[in-house]
């Protein structure tokens, strides 16, 4: 986890968690709903952040807990890992073609009075 990623401070951890469960709870009013594998990756990613957090505080029960809920949502979303690089098929280049775009003929000098 880089620095920009721990940056986020403990109560707009929260806070993100807490209007995304309510974004999703009225979203699902009255249906039978799923969350999409984005969205549970988002909430993953939160709970790490906020695992994190109670790591470094000492806390180690919560941290834990908040491990094994961000856990549950990387198996949820089947996430493995970022996309890897792979060789793309591309067309082989032309070949590198010199031009001589001086023109041999010799002209005689203006003689320009303007």
């Amino acid at each position: 986890m880089g620095p920009s990623q721990t940056a986020q401070s403990y109560p707009l951890l929260l806070l993100d968690l807490i209007a995304a469960k309510l974004l999703v709870w009225i979203a699902s009013v009255g249906r039978d709903a799923e969350l999409t594998p984005d969205a549970h990756l988002f909430f993953a990613d939160r709970y790490h952040r906020i695992a994190a957090y109670h790591r470094r505080r000492g806390c180690m029960p919560k941290a834990e807990r908040f491990e094994q809920r961000a856990t549950g949502h990387l198996d949820s979303a089947d996430f493995d890992g970022p996309p890897f690089a792979a060789a793309m098929a591309m067309p082989r280049p032309k070949r590198f073609v010199l031009t001589n775009a001086v023109s041999p003929a010799r002209r005689p000098p203006f003689d320009d009075a303007a």
